[in-house]
């Protein structure tokens, strides 16, 4: 199995979240951002994550999940376990619509949230494509037009665009309001996950986004001012357990 990402990606980390939680080896490609030449054998599809297994492609982050789920014999064994799950603070829906409608939740509104935060400042820009730059496979000069050129439009994307599209004034205040929406709607008072004692592909979603931004100013903020995030973070870290990437990074 292969993954094609950018490393700091949200979309990328929910697909990496859970192949972490369950233990599938897989390759990681890292993309140039700018010449996208690693993904050129996707002639539709032209965005990350793609994942290529057993000859197929997967492409879009939570159809990606839910084929993995369909093919992961411990996520299908997860699943089979839903009946017995906590329906946490909303019992008009079934576990299963639960979810759906949280994950949907994260590709709609959480990421768009998060990704602002990610380049709220011309420093956090910068170092955010440090590090996609140093975990990809790019020379000297490679490394500093991405670093550059990638930083700038996405600070500029960042402010001018997603802000106004999705109506966020106060980056860091709306991410603290969703982290505390999730952690009181959709994991709730009285279980550890979204998924009940176990995580559901909404947990892992969301883990997948913050730990994108794990080592950042965004991450330690909310954490900070989010206290039952950071825990139900925690939790969900030590679900997840190590990176089962092969070339042994640490994701």
């Amino acid at each position: 199995m292969t993954l094609y990402q950018y490393d700091v990606c949200p979309f990328c980390n929910k697909v990496k979240a859970m192949l972490d939680f369950h233990g599938v080896p897989y390759d990681v490609v890292e993309v140039n951002p700018l010449t996208k030449s690693e993904i050129k054998f996707s002639k539709e599809w032209t965005k990350v994550p793609i994942v290529k297994v057993d000859g197929d492609q997967l492409n879009n982050s939570s159809d990606i999940m839910r084929e993995l789920e369909r093919r992961i014999p411990s996520a299908r064994a997860m699943k089979a376990s839903d009946k017995r799950a906590s329906w946490g603070s909303d019992p008009s829906s079934t576990p299963a619509e639960k979810e759906s409608r949280w994950l949907a939740w994260v590709d709609d509104r959480f990421v768009h949230v998060v990704t602002p935060n990610i380049y709220r400042t011309w420093g956090e820009a910068f170092k955010s494509f440090d590090y996609i730059t140093e975990r990809g496979n790019f020379n000297w000069f490679e490394r500093q037009s991405v670093r550059l050129s990638g930083a700038v439009s996405m600070y500029v994307i960042a402010h001018n665009v997603l802000k106004k599209r999705h109506g966020i004034e106060d980056e860091r205040e709306e991410l603290y309001k969703d982290l505390r929406a999730w952690c009181s709607e959709a994991v709730g008072p009285n279980q550890p996950f979204c998924g009940g004692s176990k995580p559901n592909l909404a947990d892992l979603a969301v883990f997948g986004v913050m730990r994108a931004v794990k080592t950042f100013e965004t991450f330690e903020d909310a954490v900070r001012e989010v206290p039952e995030a950071g825990e139900w973070y925690k939790r969900m870290a030590k679900e997840v357990g190590a990176a089962s990437r092969t070339d042994g990074v640490a994701n």
